[in-house]
């Protein structure tokens, strides 16, 4: 498979995306977010949860908390771009 034909069948999503600022690499934290939001059901303190984290990813404390914030965004509303 060549990259175009990856493109082709990911363009909507790929649109979404970039209508969203989702950065190219934010699927590696997912797990990262998702664990977070547990421990903070769990009742963990939003800090110590961020430098559990960090030393658990092996990433900075920014990367965390960027990570987190840029994840935790609503979607913004697809446009309808069909031409019925």
């Amino acid at each position: 498979m060549k990259v175009v034909e990856l493109v082709k069948i990911s363009s909507e999503a790929l649109k979404m995306m970039s209508e969203n600022d989702v950065m190219r690499d934010d699927w590696r934290f997912v797990p990262m977010y998702e664990e977070f939001q547990t421990m903070r059901e769990n009742g963990l303190k939003y800090r110590e949860c961020v430098r559990t984290l960090s030393e658990d990813y092996h990433v900075s404390r920014a990367t965390v908390e960027r990570a987190i914030r840029r994840l935790d965004v609503e979607c913004k509303g697809r446009r309808n771009t069909s031409a019925y």
